[in-house]
């Protein structure tokens, strides 16, 4: 599997779901937890839960992977591990309070919708 593809895959498929403010940050370069995040938003708790949960559905069926999750129970920040590719899932505000983007503000963005 190519990294950009799932990417792309993901950002696309967050972003047809109705997913807010995707950013997608190449993290190699400066940590060693992952290569890629994926950070999207949704404005309640249902909405996180709905992402979360469909999306590993979809990754599941395209991609067959074993993915690994925590926060799912939370529905304020689920992160979804792919190995290489972290997706987090955050509930608006939560993003807000946490902001990995200024965090990680050394990672480039990369293009992938």
């Amino acid at each position: 599997m190519n990294n950009l593809d799932f990417i792309k895959f993901v950002c696309t498929w967050l972003d047809d779901k109705k997913g807010e403010d995707i950013v997608a940050l190449n993290i190699e370069e400066i940590s060693s937890i992952a290569d890629y995040f994926i950070i999207v938003s949704s404005s309640s708790e249902r909405g996180v839960k709905s992402l979360a949960d469909n999306l590993i559905t979809d990754i599941k069926k395209k991609f067959q992977l074993n993915l690994k999750t925590e926060g799912a129970n939370d529905k304020r920040w689920i992160i979804i591990d792919s190995g290489d590719v972290l997706i987090h899932i955050f509930h608006s505000e939560t993003r807000a309070i946490y902001d990995l983007e200024s965090l990680w503000y050394e990672a480039k963005k990369v293009s992938a919708i």
